[in-house]
């Protein structure tokens, strides 16, 4: 089992914290969803356990970064995140 500050409840409320529009995945795979206009923010898991975070910029010429499980102490702002892809 996830340490508490890791729990699918946790990481929503610190995702909010951030700024994400926070969701839980429709289709049943426990995921936990962030959104930000275009940008979408996706944390995995495998049982209760996070193992990792994917966002994707869904305008034009979409793009994806994924990356092992961080931790809620280094998920990322939506700012950062527009920061990031538009420097790319």
């Amino acid at each position: 089992m996830a340490p508490p500050t890791e729990s699918r409840e946790n990481i929503k409320r610190v995702l909010a914290g951030l700024g994400w529009e926070v969701r839980t995945d429709d289709e049943g795979s426990g995921a936990v969803m962030g959104a930000h206009g275009k940008y979408h923010l996706m944390v995995s898991f495998e049982g209760e356990k996070p193992t990792s975070v994917l966002i994707s910029y869904v305008g034009r010429g979409g793009e994806i970064l994924s990356r092992k499980w961080p931790g809620t102490e280094q998920l990322p702002t939506p700012r950062s995140i527009v920061r990031t892809f538009s420097r790319e």
